[in-house]
């Protein structure tokens, strides 16, 4: 029996094939986000955590000494600065009166429990670490550390060391998160989220730049985001941007209005933070456009503009990590076309 074949059927479907590629195309898929690394060190997160309930039941005052002396700078900036302990007149009776707190040690006990094992973890950083080192050879690698500051300051750096506070990934339905955060804030503490804030901390301390105007930031975000993703190896804008699906799809639908707006309200040239920041920062919605928008659609823009730009000029990730191209020129090179 011989199949025979419509031509205009044939036509269609591969109009359809077309089309749905240059869709996922302009969706964010980029086969240019993978950064290809050799050897890959191991990671261990030290737990500076654990470290200090040691510390506060060691009875004796030379043991404790001896692990005060180990933990080096971030002793003192975890007393200071993250903690607010400068009123006590003894360190150690202001961490023991911090670790009686009833919710402290709920919240270290769950996290105790929630990363009794961090391999995973560790494996993560690891192979995150070796794809920044592949993009930034000339920075020092960083040592990583975990510790608790009752759901305070998700990731601290300093020089080459990053801690990470363990206690604000536990989960967006964690119990204690309702009373400390915002609902829209929820989702941004999933324990998905820990990697991708450390590698965004880890680029916002080696690009060194200058951006002043909502165009400027938002094309500097677009460099970070993308670079994020070569170091998770071409994740997606969502997960880089902490976006749902529904989120990035009214961003795609609603982009042309988007670009309308903020070059008809004149703010794409501001310098007023208060206005830029509206548009960066984590919020309900972005509210220089409407309240069914996601917050920080300046964010995802930039991604735009720095996608469209890496897609004209032929540039993969590595590219992105040394181009010292002025952002006003990212854009017209980019010939951004918000569709």
């Amino acid at each position: 029996m011989k199949v025979k074949y419509d031509g205009m059927k044939v036509k269609y479907v591969l109009s359809i094939g077309i089309a749905v590629l240059l869709l996922l195309a302009s969706c964010g898929v980029s086969q240019r986000h993978h950064v290809k690394v050799g050897n890959v060190e191991p990671v261990s997160v030290a737990r500076f955590d654990s470290l200090i309930y040691q510390y506060i039941n060691e009875p004796d005052s030379v043991q404790r000494d001896m692990l005060k002396s180990g933990t080096g700078y971030f002793w003192g900036i975890y007393n200071y600065r993250l903690l607010g302990l400068t009123d006590y007149p003894d360190f150690y009776d202001g961490l023991r009166a911090f670790v009686a707190d009833s919710v402290v040690s709920k919240i270290y006990e769950d996290t105790q429990r929630e990363y009794a094992d961090m391999s995973g973890v560790e494996e993560q950083l690891a192979m995150m670490s070796a794809r920044f080192q592949q993009l930034f050879p000339h920075k020092e690698p960083y040592v990583f550390q975990g510790h608790i500051s009752a759901l305070g300051r998700p990731v601290v750096a300093m020089d080459s060391l990053i801690s990470i506070s363990l206690d604000c990934y536990l989960g967006a339905d964690y119990p204690l998160y309702a009373s400390r955060y915002h609902e829209y804030e929820l989702a941004a503490h999933a324990r998905e989220c820990l990697l991708t804030d450390v590698g965004e901390v880890m680029l916002r301390n080696t690009i060194e730049t200058q951006y002043n105007t909502l165009l400027e930031t938002m094309i500097y975000e677009g460099f970070v985001s993308h670079l994020l993703a070569g170091m998770l190896d071409d994740a997606s804008v969502t997960a880089v941007l902490h976006y749902t699906a529904e989120q990035e799809a009214w961003c795609m639908e609603n982009e042309e209005k988007i670009w309308r707006t903020i070059v008809e309200q004149g703010d794409l040239f501001t310098y007023d933070r208060i206005i830029i920041n509206k548009y960066i920062n984590p919020a309900p919605f972005t509210s220089t456009l409407t309240q069914d928008s996601p917050s920080r659609v300046g964010r995802w823009v930039g991604w735009r503009i720095v996608q469209q730009y890496m897609q004209r000029q032929g540039l993969t990730v590595e590219d992105l990590a040394v181009d010292t191209t002025p952002y006003i020129e990212v854009l017209r090179l980019s010939n951004y076309n918000a569709r």
